[in-house]
């Protein structure tokens, strides 16, 4: 079963930042930390409990290779 995902402003935010950033450290490096994010977003559509939580109902997934880590809360009425 896949769990739906919804980004804030913010994430959404902060995510493009992190890719023009990536990018202008190598040229492709902002497409392949944008492959990582989507890889990690497909686990977490697939197994959203699978990292543990590092604050009260707040988990964090960190992106293979990058330094980056996604923060999430997993909401009790998507959980079955």
């Amino acid at each position: 079963m896949a769990y739906h995902l919804k980004f804030s402003s913010r994430a959404l935010r902060e995510i493009a930042e992190a890719h023009e950033w990536y990018e202008l450290q190598s040229s492709g490096l902002g497409g392949e930390f944008i492959a990582a994010m989507e890889l990690q977003l497909k686990r977490l559509e697939q197994a959203p409990l699978l990292y543990a939580e590092v604050i009260q109902n707040v988990r964090r997934a960190l992106l293979p290779r990058f330094p980056y880590g996604l923060f999430y809360v997993v909401r009790c009425d998507l959980v079955h």
